[in-house]
């Protein structure tokens, strides 16, 4: 209850628009609010602990979309609660309401310390709630912040672009590799840590038959790396008993065409590596989950080391990027004292990834870094070109719900899919459904390709050469999505007069055809017919109806004109 908990004798509150009020308490206060383009921006001077708290009409709301990976319904106040930082989610929220408009929209440009941001229904007044607790860590230099508050009433996508594109302002980017791109083949839901430079190297040339162009060797080509734990972490060579030949390895699947991108966990250190009695002095945290030592990034030997660890695999091994993954283990030293040069852990991770990019684009320009839900802060979206789903094998619904997410939210990253898999005793109806419910990101995919049916590895190969006819539309495109809240079940993206739109429940599609020259209906359901409605345009350009449904295959990709 986030109107009855909090002490608001000492908030003032400010009118914004559309009925929405924005109350500032503690020591924190309002400098000035005034509507630039399509946003509000109230700029706050915090010079200790306060709070935000915006409250305003529910509306006819039907779920809350946010930067993280979880649900997307809508929660009483005293149940809804994101965490933020460099390394996890965004202080970022859009009240959507039933007709695919935001009700509200607001973010804050505190996108490197730590935070919470609080919200939900709130039962007593029968309206939107949300908060913030402030402290002088989230400021700049200046110790201001600003609350971006979306003006107008938008649709619920376009405003989570405005607010999106508004915190990425100005901040750096990296350029996207060439192998960013395209279909991946990913070596661990496949096989988990049981890898080797065999099996890579003949799974990898089966998976480029089917379309794929880069495998990504995933957790287990290090040394110690079994078990599925991470105790052996923090030397970062390979296993001689798997690798033999690492660099080897790469240059063999370069002349058969395939990028090569390398899995590591730079904070993690094992009590079996080498590494351990030197740099155990920089890693007091030990995780039992990991079973593994956490590395401090607010310490400056740690930061250089793992710089220089990552630009060294990269020239030793000619790879073409890095997987870099358990980032948000970092935030285990969050509100402790810093024993190094940065108070702060977000910033110091934001320092230290800017140093590993740098360090991979001067030792192999080009180079893809991916990084992978939850660390989607823009603060740090510059130093990596791929963003990837977070892990949900075989869910096929979280992987198309967090794609379109990603798409919405990421400005100048690609986004990819959680890798592709499923059980191949279920047919090729399964394998259709995870694929097509991937279809706009850049699909990773990770089956056995030795033991994969046949049938199956030929209706992946034709989907993938399908994704490819329409890559740009389907990853650069502009996407929209039915509601949050019901997990988007028809989406659309357009670019350059093409127009691309995916059932994923037995819904009426609406069609915009304007502009549009060729159209393409993906079938993401069990469904023999998609019933539709032309919206606008002309529906005979395609030998349609204005309403009707269009007989179309189960699981399948129809063009028309």
């Amino acid at each position: 209850m986030l109107l009855e908990d909090n002490d608001l004798d000492t908030v003032q509150w400010t009118p914004l628009s559309r009925g929405f009020s924005l109350g500032v308490g503690g020591r924190a206060r309002t400098l000035s609010a005034e509507r630039i383009g399509a946003l509000f921006e109230v700029r706050l001077r915090v010079a200790g602990p306060g709070q935000i708290m915006l409250e305003g009409p529910l509306g006819n709301a039907s779920g809350v979309w946010h930067g993280g990976a979880d649900s997307r319904g809508l929660p009483a106040d005293w149940a809804g609660s994101e965490s933020f930082g460099a390394v996890r989610s965004v202080p970022l929220l859009v009240l959507c309401d039933v007709d695919g408009s935001a009700q509200v929209g607001i973010a804050l440009d505190s996108m490197v310390a730590s935070g919470r941001i609080e919200y939900g229904v709130s039962e007593e007044s029968k309206s939107f709630v949300a908060r913030v607790a402030l402290d002088d860590s989230m400021t700049d230099a200046d110790g201001e912040v600003v609350l971006l508050f979306v003006a107008d009433r938008e649709p619920y996508g376009d405003a989570v672009r405005l607010l999106s594109r508004r915190l990425r302002a100005g901040l750096p980017s990296r350029p996207v590799s060439p192998y960013a791109v395209e279909p991946v083949y990913s070596s661990w839901y496949s096989y988990s840590q049981r890898i080797s430079a065999d099996i890579i190297r003949d799974e990898a040339l089966r998976a480029r038959e089917i379309g794929c162009r880069s495998v990504f060797i995933d957790d287990g080509w290090q040394r110690f790396g079994d078990g599925r734990w991470y105790a052996g972490c923090g030397d970062w060579v390979p296993d001689e008993t798997k690798f033999p030949d690492l660099r080897g390895s790469v240059e063999e699947l370069h002349e058969a065409g395939m990028g090569v991108i390398l899995w590591v966990a730079p904070l993690l250190l094992g009590a079996q590596s080498e590494a351990f009695s030197r740099l155990s002095q920089y890693a007091p945290h030990h995780s039992a989950g990991l079973r593994a030592h956490v590395l401090d990034p607010r310490i400056p030997q740690v930061r250089e080391h793992l710089a220089e660890t990552c630009a060294r695999l990269m020239a030793d091994y000619a790879l073409d990027g890095l997987k870099v993954d358990f980032l948000n283990n970092a935030m285990v030293y969050a509100g402790t004292e810093s024993p190094g040069d940065i108070a702060d852990v977000g910033e110091a991770m934001r320092v230290l990834l800017a140093d590993i990019s740098a360090a991979a684009e001067r030792t192999r320009p080009g180079s893809l870094i991916e990084y992978r839900q939850p660390y989607v802060s823009p603060a740090i979206a510059g130093y990596a070109d791929v963003i990837r789903v977070t892990d949900c094998p075989a869910d096929a619904d979280q992987n198309r719900r967090s794609s379109v997410d990603l798409r919405l939210f990421a400005t100048d990253q690609v986004v990819h899919s959680d890798p592709i898999m499923w059980d191949p005793r279920a047919g090729v109806d399964a394998a259709a459904r995870q694929v097509l419910n991937a279809f706009f990101s850049v699909p990773q995919f990770s089956m056995p390709m030795a033991s994969l049916p046949a049938d199956q590895r030929e209706l992946v190969r034709g989907l993938l050469d399908v994704w490819r006819g329409l890559r740009d539309v389907l990853v650069r495109g502009t996407i929209t999505a039915a509601l949050p809240g019901e997990g988007y079940p028809v989406i659309a993206s357009r670019l350059d007069g093409v127009l691309v739109v995916a059932a994923y429940q037995e819904r009426i599609l609406e069609l915009d055809l304007d502009g549009v020259e060729r159209l393409v209906l993906i079938n993401g359901t069990a469904a023999s017919a998609l019933p539709y409605r032309v919206t606008s345009g002309d529906p005979a350009r395609f030998g349609l109806e204005a309403e009707c449904a269009i007989e179309v295959r189960p699981w399948s990709v129809t063009a028309l004109r």
